[in-house]
């Protein structure tokens, strides 16, 4: 079995910087283009192929945490097989995978926004519909623009309800210092609030 260790010619307490550079000088050395005369590496190629794969396997299980430790504790109890099993020499699956991971921006859901909006004014709707009707305002006895009106024996108007016999309506109550419109009759209101100008 490789040591990959040995390999990078590390010790295996070493860094991740010591494995870094440790790896990086033996590529270098290793690699054809570091090759001193163009014979040497013309006959050297499939050896140099090999040793830079061993290289670049020795990175690849040293340089991950998880798998130094997986490589570490199978090769103390002896099982070199299990190293082959469990780890792939060049795999590009990764704990960290997920970080690379491009998530589609959340948005609004609009679509279930307006079905609540819909439901919720058809509901408003139908209870508006099926509800009962505001109750009609009843006689406080504050004579108001649109007010049917009675008089007393004295002349003045007083508030009754407009579905019963009245004598008059009030277009506007005026003070007392101002006149009613020409086409209007007046009336003095009953609770002193001012002049009654009453409709035709």
């Amino acid at each position: 079995m490789i040591d990959h260790y040995d390999t990078l010619g590390v010790a295996r307490g070493a860094s991740l910087t010591d494995i870094r550079r440790a790896y990086r000088a033996r590529m270098r050395s290793a690699h054809p283009d570091a090759r001193k005369t163009s014979s040497a590496a013309g006959s050297n190629s499939s050896s140099t192929t090999a040793e830079v794969t061993r290289i670049a396997e020795a990175w690849n299980v040293l340089s991950s945490p998880a798998r130094r430790a997986a490589y570490d504790l199978q090769t103390a109890t002896g099982s070199a097989a299990g190293v082959q099993a469990n780890e792939p020499t060049f795999s590009f699956i990764d704990a960290d995978a997920d970080l690379d991971r491009v998530y589609e921006p959340a948005r609004f859901p609009w679509r279930f926004v307006l079905v609540v909006i819909g439901i919720g004014s058809a509901f408003l709707i139908l209870l508006h519909i099926m509800g009962d009707p505001m109750p009609r305002r009843g006689i406080d006895g504050l004579i108001n623009s649109g007010s049917c009106v009675d008089f007393d024996n004295l002349g003045a108007a007083f508030e009754v309800e407009c579905d019963g016999p009245y004598q008059a309506v009030v277009r506007e109550l005026v003070p007392f210092n101002s006149a009613c419109d020409s086409d209007t009759t007046q009336a003095r209101d009953r609770q002193g609030m001012g002049t009654v100008c009453l409709a035709p």
